[in-house]
């Protein structure tokens, strides 16, 4: 059976992509590109694949949208912790749709959560965990990368996921506040909705704080304090 590698240019399925190539199995790396990741990730993904290592890229086609931002936006939708219909929409039936089947599907769980590993065949498709056979944690995985001669890349993930910590929109708002203003505007469209429906917001990071309570912005910040102020953001959401 075909062997397929579910790509998301994190440190798991990177390493697990090495891992494959040292035991010099034949496989296809899948990534699903839906707009949503952070810049960073696109940017190891033009790297990883300069490198001489290939991935197959796959777009979307979500109702005729084959980006998960404009997708929010249009039906006044968020990403949810609890039904995860994005990942379901938007990467899950994108892969199921390219893979031949019958296959085995690698994924990248490291050694360190093997609880989240779940051993299931479902419709022809197998799961497979190759890190946690070869007892290969988080540490493992970036030695591996290392080893390989490239470099480590961050968490993968949308710069909108619902479960992202604190910490991260704190960074994203510093990093690039044009997508924070998407974030924010994903929001805005779906609480809109919301309030003509009769129903109570919701937002992307807690039931009762929207994304704008989470920043202190003021004007330009001091020298030395630009990690406790922001300036005020220019998108006027």
């Amino acid at each position: 059976m075909k062997n397929y590698l579910s790509m998301g240019f994190g440190v798991n399925s990177v390493a697990l992509y090495l891992l494959m190539k040292d035991l010099d199995m034949d496989f296809e790396a899948l990534f699903v590109d839906h707009g949503g990741d952070w810049p960073d990730t696109y940017e190891y993904a033009e790297y990883f694949i300069a490198s001489g290592r290939p991935v197959t890229i796959l777009k979307p086609a979500v109702e005729g949208f084959s980006s998960l931002y404009d997708y929010c936006v249009a039906k006044g939708m968020m990403p949810s912790r609890i039904k995860r219909w994005c990942t379901d929409k938007f990467k899950v039936k994108v892969l199921m749709k390219h893979i031949e089947k019958p296959c085995f599907q690698h994924i990248g769980i490291d050694a360190g959560e093997a609880k989240r590993a779940k051993i299931a065949t479902d419709k022809g498709v197998e799961n497979r965990y190759l890190l946690i056979e070869h007892n290969i944690d988080r540490a493992g995985c970036v030695d591996l990368i290392k080893h390989h001669g490239l470099k480590v890349p961050r968490k993968s993930g949308c710069y909108f996921c619902p479960f992202q910590r604190k910490g991260q929109w704190k960074a994203l708002r510093r990093a690039n506040d044009g997508l924070w203003c998407k974030a924010v505007g994903i929001e805005t469209a779906t609480n809109k909705g919301r309030e003509e429906r009769g129903k109570k917001p919701i937002y992307l990071y807690g039931k009762d704080r929207p994304l704008t309570s989470l920043i202190n912005e003021k004007q330009q910040a001091l020298f030395g304090m630009e990690d406790i102020e922001y300036p005020p953001c220019q998108c006027g959401l």
